[in-house]
């Protein structure tokens, strides 16, 4: 008796049109990921430059520069 072969039939099949799919789908995630990383890293900055503008206020370490008005006396004499 021959032995009939059976052919496997796939259960998915992933069209070149999935594939680009799939790529494209990827490439959009990995943006995402590095445009959270990029936000975060700039909150993270923001945060550290106003909480040191916070602590000079509180401190008094800032200088403020002051007009000094001209003494008008010397000209009149």
């Amino acid at each position: 008796m021959p032995t009939k072969k059976k052919k496997m039939m796939p259960i998915a099949r992933i069209t070149s049109q999935g594939l680009a799919a799939i790529a494209l789908l990827v490439a959009a995630l990995w943006g995402c990921i590095l445009a959270e990383n990029s936000l975060t890293k700039s909150a993270i900055h923001l945060r550290l430059s106003s909480l040191h503008d916070i602590q000079v206020l509180r401190h008094g370490l800032h200088k403020v520069h002051t007009p000094v008005a001209p003494d008008l006396r010397k000209h009149r004499a």
